[in-house]
């Protein structure tokens, strides 16, 4: 009797993998570190659109909520929110030379003064909307 090919069963080897397996490169680790930055952005946006839901309700219920907002623990929440958020924009803008190629006619713009645009752009953004926020009241 011969044997056919359907006799046979075959495994493929699968190399056992750890849930840990990107803390061991550095490279890894900040990539997943930055990538967890977003679930914290996520978590602020949420926080802020509930603040605008109950601006609706009345501004006795917005009052308290925003006294809520002064505990410790959304305190030590906005530093870490505020860590990781600058974290993750400027690993984000470091990105911008290595994603966007910017040509004026046949030349192309250099990597580094395409991420220090991106940067100055950042840096310049923030002084705005600080001056708008310290000085409009």
């Amino acid at each position: 009797m011969i044997d056919t090919e359907s006799d046979y069963t075959y495994k493929t080897f699968t190399r056992p993998i750890s849930a840990t397996w990107w803390m061991r490169n550095r490279r890894y680790f900040m990539f997943m570190i930055r990538e967890l930055t977003s679930v914290f952005v996520a978590m602020f946006v949420l926080l802020y659109l509930y603040e605008f839901f109950l601006i609706s309700k009345g501004a006795e219920v917005h009052g308290l909520f925003q006294q809520s907002l002064r505990s410790v623990p959304f305190i030590i929440f906005y530093v870490i929110l505020l860590i990781f958020a600058l974290y993750h924009s400027w690993t984000w803008l470091g990105l911008t030379a290595k994603i966007q190629v910017v040509k004026l006619g046949r030349m192309t713009v250099p990597p580094a003064l395409v991420s220090m645009g991106a940067y100055l752009s950042w840096i310049a953004a923030t002084a705005v909307v600080g001056y708008l926020f310290l000085n409009l009241k």
